[in-house]
Parts: C-alpha cells; sequence; structure tokens
C-alpha cells in the first residue's frame, strides 16, 4: 500500500508535520511505502492521501485569535484523511497528536525519548476535534544547558502539544556559561569558556529552530536595566559595587548609597523617577524591538532581586509599581510611533506584587501581564489554596515581606487585575528548583498539574515555566503532566500518570510509579522546603529508614528491565539505576538532619554534591548537577535554619 503525505503549501512548520509524519509511520507500519508531495489546496477526491496544512475546506474549533490560539482537527482513518489547525504551528502539534493517538510517546527530549508503538494503519481511526484550554504553552530557558539540550528541547515541545520557548537576556550567556564551563563541578575535564559571541551564534541558532516549528517565541526580560546604560548584564555575575561616575547618578539610592545591590548590576534597580532612565529604557526596547521582528513577546523587566528599590525623595512619592508603569507607557509610545506590534510582557515579582496606586496603562492591548510569585511555597497548589482572608499590608519601601503562601500570592494578583484587564499567564518555578526538594518527583509533579488545571480560575491563559531544561529526572511525569493540563485542563492527574509511566517505564509502570510516590511521601518534600519549625523531626528520620530500605529493594526491578527491547524503555531505567544511587546518599543525608545531627549533616551534603558531579555525563541530558547542586544548598541552609 502506497500513503501520500500531501502537505498544503510550503511553510516550514507544515513541511516538518509532514516529514515527521512519514520518518514515524515508517517505523509504525513500515508494510506501506510513504511519500511527501505538494498541494496548493486540499482535495478530498484523492484516495489514500493523508492531507496536512490548513484549507478552508478543513474545519477547526473556533478560538478568540487564530494566529496566538491552538486548536487543531485530526480525521484519519486507515491512513487516509486530514491534520489541521488553527495556524501552522497548530498543525505540527496536530501530526504529532495522531501519532500519539496511534500509540506513541514523547517521554522526553531527543530520538531516545521516543517510545514507537507497531500497528497497521488500514486498521487505525484518529478522530480529534479540540482547541488549548490556554493561549500560553511555554517554557523558559534556565538552569546549565548545552545546544544540544536546547535544541532536543525546542523539537520536542510540540510533540507534547507545547507550544512557545523563551530566551532571557538579550543573548543567555550564563545558561550556556555553566555548562560549558561546568560550573562548580571540579571533577570535570571538559571545561570550554564559551565567549559571548559564541553564545550569541547558539542563541540565533536556537531562534531558528523555534520559528521553523511555528512556536511562539520570547525574549529579553533581565537586562533592560543595565544594558541601555552600557553595562553588561549577561547573568548574576558579582563585581566592583561601585558604578561608573557617568551612571552612578541614576543607580538606586538604598540606605544612603548608589551602589550596584550586592556587586551585582543585574540585581540593581534605578532611580526610575528620572527621565533619564525612563528615555534610555524606552529608547533601547524600541531600538531592539525593530532590529527583532522574530520576537513575539518581548518582556521588560525591572531588577532582579528584593527590597532593593530606590529610595531618593522623588521615588518615594510612589512605588515602584506606579513608576514601572509610567514607563511601560513610554514604551508603547515609542513602539506605536514607530508602528511596531511588538507584545510587551510586564511583571508582577516581589516588590511588584504590591500594585500601582496611581497609574494606569494606556494601550492595554499592547501588554501582557505575567504572574511571578517566586516566593510562593510549593507544597500546596494554587486551585485548592484558601481564599486569603486577612488584610493585606501595605507597601513599605525595602522593608518588605514576600509572601509565601499561595493564598496571598494570589489576593495580589487578584488587585492587579483589578486595575489591569490584560492577557495574561502565570511564570512559574516548580521545575527551577522544587523538583530536587521532591526525590520521587512526585509530589511537585501533582502541584505543578493541578497548579495548571486551575489556572482560569484565578484569571490567568496559560503558564511560561521558569525550569531546568533538563528536567527528567528520574522520569519526564512534571513536564509530561504539565503539557497535558495546559492543553485539556479537564485532565486527571491520575490518568496522565499512568498513560505517562506505562509508556516511560513499559511492563513494570505500576511499580515504577508506586515507588516514586512512595519515595516522594516518605522523604517529606515540606521538610526539605524548610516549612518545619525544627532540624530536629524524628517522625522524618524514621520515614526515611523505610525509604531507604524501598530504596534498596527497588534494585531487582531496575536491574531486570536494563536490557529490554525497547531502547527507550531502557533508557528509562538506567536513569532510574542513576537515581537509585543518588538517592540512597540523599536519604541518608536528610536523616542526618532529620535526627539532628547537624555536623553530619553538613558532611553528607558535600558527598552527595560530589556524586552528582562526577556522574554528570551519565545522565547529562535529563538531569542538571549544577542546579541540583545549588538546591542542595539551599535545602541545608533552609533546614538547618
Amino acid at each position: 500500500m502506497f500513503i501520500k503525505i500531501a502537505k498544503i503549501g510550503n511553510s516550514s512548520p507544515i513541511d516538518i508535520a509532514a516529514n515527521e509524519l512519514k520518518k514515524y509511520l515508517s517505523l509504525i507500519d513500515p508494510s506501506k511505502e510513504y511519500a511527501v508531495l505538494s498541494f496548493e489546496k486540499y482535495n478530498s477526491s484523492l484516495a489514500d492521501t493523508l492531507w496536512v496544512g490548513i484549507d478552508p475546506a478543513l474545519a477547526v474549533p473556533a478560538v478568540e485569535d487564530r494566529a496566538l490560539d491552538d486548536a487543531i482537527s485530526v480525521k484519519v482513518k486507515g491512513g487516509a484523511g486530514y491534520i489541521t489547525g488553527t495556524n501552522e504551528r497548530s498543525v505540527l502539534i496536530g501530526a504529532y497528536r495522531f501519532l500519539r493517538e496511534l500509540g506513541c510517546a514523547f517521554v522526553r527530549p531527543g530520538a531516545d525519548g521516543d517510545v514507537i508503538c507497531r500497528c497497521r494503519l488500514e486498521e487505525s481511526c484518529v478522530d480529534v476535534f479540540e482547541a488549548a484550554s490556554y493561549r500560553h504553552r511555554s517554557v523558559c530557558i534556565e538552569g546549565s544547558d548545552s545546544y544540544d539540550n536546547i535544541i532536543d528541547f525546542i523539537a520536542w515541545l510540540p510533540k507534547v502539544g507545547l507550544n512557545g520557548f523563551y530566551n532571557q537576556f538579550r543573548v543567555p550567556f550564563t545558561f550556556y556559561d555553566r555548562w560549558y564551563s561546568h560550573m562548580d563541578n571540579e571533577f570535570s575535564d571538559e571545561r570550554y569558556q564559551i565567549s559571548v559571541d559564541d553564545a550569541e551564534g547558539l542563541l540565533n541558532q536556537s531562534i531558528c529552530e523555534i520559528k521553523k516549528r511555528g512556536l511562539l517565541y520570547h525574549a529579553v526580560g533581565h537586562g533592560w536595566t543595565c544594558e541601555p546604560f552600557g553595562v553588561e548584564g549577561l547573568g548574576w555575575y558579582k563585581g566592583d559595587p561601585t558604578p561608573d561616575e557617568g551612571i552612578r547618578d541614576i543607580v538606586a539610592l538604598v540606605d544612603g548609597k548608589r551602589e550596584y545591590w550586592e556587586g551585582i548590576p543585574l540585581n540593581t534597580n534605578l532611580c526610575y523617577s528620572s527621565e533619564k532612565v525612563i528615555d534610555a529604557i524606552s529608547g533601547a526596547v524600541t531600538g531592539y524591538s525593530k532590529e527583532h521582528p522574530e520576537v513575539d513577546y518581548l518582556h521588560v523587566w525591572l531588577a532582579d532581586g528584593e527590597n532593593n528599590h530606590c529610595e531618593c525623595d522623588e521615588c518615594r512619592k510612589l512605588r515602584p509599581a506606579d513608576y514601572y508603569i509610567r514607563l511601560l507607557n513610554e514604551i508603547d509610545k515609542r513602539l506605536t510611533e514607530a508602528k511596531l506590534p511588538t507584545k510587551v510582557v510586564f511583571l508582577i515579582y516581589v516588590d511588584l506584587l504590591w500594585e500601582p496606586l496611581e497609574e494606569k496603562l494606556n494601550n492595554p492591548d499592547r501588554f501582557v501581564l505575567m504572574f511571578a510569585p517566586i516566593t510562593r511555597t510549593y507544597s500546596s497548589d494554587m486551585v485548592s489554596a484558601p481564599r486569603f482572608e486577612g488584610e493585606l499590608v501595605d507597601y513599605n519601601r525595602n522593608k518588605n515581606k514576600m509572601p509565601s503562601s499561595v493564598s496571598e500570592n494570589i489576593a495580589r494578583l487578584n488587585n492587579w487585575q483589578a486595575k489591569f484587564p490584560c492577557d495574561s499567564f502565570d511564570f512559574d518555578y516548580h521545575y527551577m528548583w522544587e523538583h530536587f526538594r521532591d526525590l520521587g518527583n512526585f509530589q511537585i509533579a501533582k502541584v505543578l498539574f493541578d497548579d495548571m488545571k486551575g489556572l482560569d480560575r484565578i484569571g490567568l491563559n496559560g503558564m511560561v515555566s521558569c525550569q531546568c531544561i533538563r528536567s527528567f529526572f528520574p522520569h519526564g511525569l512534571g513536564m509530561n503532566a504539565m503539557a497535558a493540563a495546559l492543553w485539556d485542563k479537564t485532565k486527571d492527574f491520575d490518568s496522565v500518570a499512568n498513560e505517562y509511566f506505562a509508556s516511560a517505564f513499559g511492563a513494570d509502570a505500576a511499580l515504577v510509579r508506586d515507588y516514586m510516590k512512595a519515595v516522594s511521601r516518605l522523604c517529606d518534600p515540606v521538610y526539605m522546603r524548610g516549612e518545619y519549625p525544627e532540624m530536629t523531626q524524628p517522625q522524618i528520620a524514621s520515614q526515611l529508614d523505610e525509604a531507604m530500605k524501598l530504596t534498596e529493594e527497588f534494585v531487582e526491578v531496575i536491574e531486570r528491565n536494563l536490557s529490554g527491547e525497547n531502547k527507550a524503555v531502557a533508557l528509562s531505567y538506567r536513569h532510574l539505576k542513576f537515581h537509585n544511587e543518588l538517592a540512597k546518599l540523599y536519604l541518608d543525608w536528610v536523616r542526618k538532619l532529620a535526627s539532628g545531627n547537624r555536623e553530619a549533616g553538613r558532611a553528607a551534603r558535600h558527598v552527595l554534591k560530589d556524586y552528582a558531579f562526577k556522574h554528570e555525563n551519565e545522565v547529562k541530558t535529563v538531569f542538571d548537577a549544577y542546579v541540583f547542586s545549588v538546591a542542595v544548598e539551599q535545602c541545608y541552609r533552609r533546614i538547618i535554619k
């Protein structure tokens, strides 16, 4: 049997969709022959043809904005029919959805994450007519990354229904630098000092990969408080705290000094009441927009850090959020004059959780509100959090206590929403550090899933996940669950988890799932977040003995699955083997702390981090040893208080 894969038009996303279908279908049903052909429009009279593309004759679900909102229609029987969508990106998402409906799975980025089913196409029937629950379904670069990590991850996004990628900074140098220099890893002999030009080249190549799939592209965020003034803002690098004389007058006055905050320019706010500052930043944003039409969402953020705003007499007259809105209005004015359609993302984050009292956006359609509750707890989700009943504390310049409760964070979001009714999304950190505080990576996956299901209930239209790109260790449930809930908020977590583990771990999937769930519970993530009042917790120490026993017993399950026929599944068990060894050291470390032995705990944490770095290359595609080391240190300091 000969099946024609007929692509409509010649756009890059549809080219990829057609060629990916040919590649995977040849593996799924090698008894057929496949060819990709080009057509100007759909023709229903052609037999044995699988159409891929957009045509007025092919109906799709209604959406608010066909360019931004994804919906798919897949009607294929016996290998013939059509795959279409609201835009070219949606067609690509639809092609992968067809493959998943046939039984394939994409459990992690890279070819070694493809789980290929076998079936006879003439016996198959796929009928899907769906719109995504949320517009924003993107991931933001963080952690320590190689170019291959990024490219594989970008290619994986549409496979699970995600639709965008965010490169922080003008050049995401710091994330590449951490990997290629093997930062903090004294055991690596592969160190390479990447240059800014190198990183810019990798950035440009990654943008090509993003755009050729039609993915929505987010850019910059950090750096607007540095770069327009000739100060390098490539990362959170510390140096001389004294600014050059030419810009010293605009650096935030804090405690009577105009210095870089803790010696880090990127964390240093400016004198936002100054016209010099407003003019320089708005001019830089406009210039960047002109030079980079490929950017769909341009993030304009203030400095990182908290309680670091200017205390001069003029800046004290308004909240930082009021000056921020003034800046955004000036940016909008200049973009409008330049006839630039750029969408600008502004953030609610640390000091900016306190909403403006006087200013409002002149053109809300230009802007997208980004809720970034970085100080929230991840011990509970946003949906089940009770309504905040207390009185919100007023803004107190540079003496604010950032809220940890989910309820208070949402209450502050509500105050912004009441004044700024524009498009919006969550910018959250479940897989930045939190997955390393959950040894079984199960509790955090459930919190992430539930958060995504309920975003509409708190008035948000999706998620840009600020996270390690290599977040598929010891399994990729969290990433797959996030994607599933963002596409369909009616999904059930247990069903998603069962489906994922079955794909990734084969016949013993239920054993793996139950083991991970138990380890997650026993090595209490709440304790690992430092949310218990005391370090010494005998009950947790006892639980950790039970977890250690489970870990030792589970070796048998791992060993019998290491050489299975399915290469993707066998690799999943190799990752579990490394996790099993790491878990023993992790549990020993935490048990010492929970038993009250601070000195032993201090030493054990170094053993744990050293092991992760020594064996980094064994799991480098799924596990970020650099961020793991950072998270271990954070946990230790929070627990010992």
